[in-house]
């Protein structure tokens, strides 16, 4: 399982975030339960659960994280990928 994104710049100071992540089963799919920018920290970090639906087809699906804005020391966006608790992949991206 591999995970990608692609960090996309709306307007200002204004982002959202594709997500794919590869492998994933069939009977499933992708959400972002989770997007925070830590206190003092410069990496956002968002969290995206695999989660069971009977007519998911799975393989590679994306995702996609909505709007949020990049505070002025943020550097970089950490995305986590989970199945049960179990972390499965993860990618970090600096924004360009």
């Amino acid at each position: 399982m591999n995970v990608s994104q692609q960090i996309n710049h709306v307007n200002d100071n204004s982002y959202d975030d594709d997500i794919t992540v590869t492998d994933v089963p069939k009977g499933h799919f992708l959400a972002v339960t989770s997007i925070s920018l830590p206190e003092g920290s410069n990496t956002r970090e968002i969290t995206v659960d695999i989660l069971p639906l009977e007519q998911a087809p799975g393989g590679t699906r994306t995702t996609n994280t909505g709007l949020f804005i990049r505070k002025a020391d943020e550097t970089q966006i950490k995305v986590t990928v989970q199945q049960d608790g179990n972390t499965l992949a993860e990618n970090t991206t600096s924004y360009s």
